[in-house]
């Protein structure tokens, strides 16, 4: 009986059963909850390991879109744990715990290269990549070669003619800063 018993705990360790304090308490049964034999679908979430340690520590505070939606890399993923964890009172998840939801989050929301389209790491390139392709492809920045007059003046026909968000003055000198960089008339990018 003992070795059964000791089979079972091990067996609930591995799936994740048991591993994490819920952060809140249970939401009451729904109609729609799984009923024995059902299997759930962790809302879309890619089956791996560590699948059911985010969606059930992740949805125990909101929504598991706030996770899909994101594309970050190891090191944002773990700050945004310690952050939840001193801020938003998130339960401390143990170390071996932890490097399996990090595993999963980085294999299937984390930030890859291609993820940038091309765009050089930088400081700004989040800021062009998402400011730009809002509205059309980053190729079209990618073969410009503008010097930096050219790129401001380029930045305020967007916003008066295109619509474009207008950008704070930090935002605005960082995505000059990073285009005449990578992208200006002496560029080897282009």
């Amino acid at each position: 009986m003992t070795k059964v018993v000791a089979i079972a705990l091990m067996v609930g360790l591995l799936a994740g059963w048991g591993v994490f304090a819920p952060a809140a308490p249970a939401a009451e049964p729904s109609e729609s909850a799984p009923t024995d034999g059902e299997e759930e679908d962790f809302e879309g979430l890619p089956e791996a390991p560590g699948r059911e340690a985010v969606y059930f520590n992740c949805t125990a505070c909101h929504s598991i879109r706030q996770v899909t939606q994101q594309r970050m890399s190891r090191e944002e993923w773990d700050k945004l744990l310690d952050w939840m964890v001193a801020t938003n009172g998130m339960h401390p998840m143990r170390p071996w715990a932890r490097t399996r939801v990090l595993n999963y989050l980085t294999t299937h929301y984390g930030a890859e290269e291609e993820d940038w389209a091309g765009l050089p790491p930088g400081d700004g390139r989040d800021v062009v990549f998402y400011t730009c392709q809002a509205c059309h492809s980053l190729a079209i920045v990618k073969q410009q070669g503008l010097n930096r007059v050219w790129w401001d003046e380029t930045l305020t026909w967007m916003v008066e003619e295109q619509d474009m968000p207008e950008l704070d003055d930090e935002d605005r000198a960082l995505v000059l800063d990073y285009l005449v960089a990578n992208f200006g008339p002496g560029s080897r990018r282009r």
